[in-house]
């Protein structure tokens, strides 16, 4: 949906159901009917407005609010260190530990990952003392594909090792599955964008690869058309931010927007009623 350049007065029609928008950012407002308000104006979350300046604008304050220094979405909080709940679960002695850290030392890596490699442990081993780390299940994912039905970005799946796993449309409970550490601030995100709430459960790697690497087929099919998942590498400040947003809104039609902040990246997706595109804005 095309951002008006300005305020026009509507048509009035007999009959017709209208409703009062009011720009959030001048204060102006419009008399609008519901298919004529699909074609006027963005909302950004629950706020309207009524032109391509007005929506710059308010942009640019949201930009500037999740880059600023010391914003944070979600904790993590502390946990046990794996290698000593390895010890107390009675799956790895201290020998066999001080060994492990010591390859650390020299090749890096989790920990975990290492432990597998060298074949103290198994992989199935490792994940299920994770997911006591946090309390969670270990979910066991089926050979076939998974389809949660929910869009998240793969760039942000990757940077937090997570997958989504299931999706219960009636209570909008979504699962999302995490490798090591459970990312709430992915997971804070996910409920900001979809309006879905967010349960965390763990998976293996070898799970965890083989459904990206089916959920990237599955993507490239469906965008043979046009690309989804939109990264900017190069634009810094929350004004050019706001600006490059405001002129995928115009391009898009987009009648809605919504942004925030997980790991390196401002995530912000469009809407243009079923359809929608994801931006991931490089976060300084």
């Amino acid at each position: 949906m095309k951002l008006m350049n300005s305020i026009a007065t509507p048509s009035w029609i007999a009959g017709f159901k209208v409703s009062i928008y009011k720009c959030r950012n001048c204060n102006r407002s419009m008399a609008l009917g519901q298919a004529t308000a699909r074609k006027a104006g963005i909302r950004i979350r629950e706020h309207w407005y009524c032109s391509s300046r007005c929506f710059t604008s308010a942009a640019e304050r949201e930009f500037l609010d999740l880059v600023k220094p010391g914003r944070t979405q979600g904790s993590n909080g502390s946990r046990v260190p794996l290698g000593l709940s390895l010890i107390s679960s009675g799956l790895l002695t201290n020998t066999q530990f001080k060994q492990a850290l010591d390859q650390q030392k020299e090749v890096g890596g989790d920990i975990g990952d290492l432990l597998v490699r060298i074949g103290s442990l198994s992989e199935k081993q490792v994940t299920a003392v994770r997911a006591t780390r946090w309390g969670c299940p270990v979910f066991s994912v089926p050979k076939h594909s998974v389809q949660a039905g929910i869009d998240i970005p793969s760039t942000l799946l990757q940077l937090c090792s997570a997958i989504p796993l299931h999706y219960v449309a009636a209570t909008k409970v979504l699962l999302i599955g995490f490798v090591q550490d459970i990312e709430y601030g992915l997971l804070y995100a996910i409920e900001q964008i979809t309006g879905c709430k967010t349960q965390p459960c763990f998976v293996t790697p070898t799970d965890f690869q083989s459904q990206m690497q089916e959920r990237e087929q599955s993507s490239n099919r469906a965008r043979a058309e046009a690309s989804k998942e939109v990264r900017i590498e190069d634009v810094q400040t929350p004004a050019e931010m706001a600006r490059t947003l405001c002129s995928f809104v115009v391009d898009f039609e987009a009648d809605e927007a919504r942004m925030v902040k997980c790991k390196d990246y401002v995530w912000s997706r469009l809407k243009a009623g079923p359809k929608e595109v994801d931006l991931l804005f490089k976060a300084i």
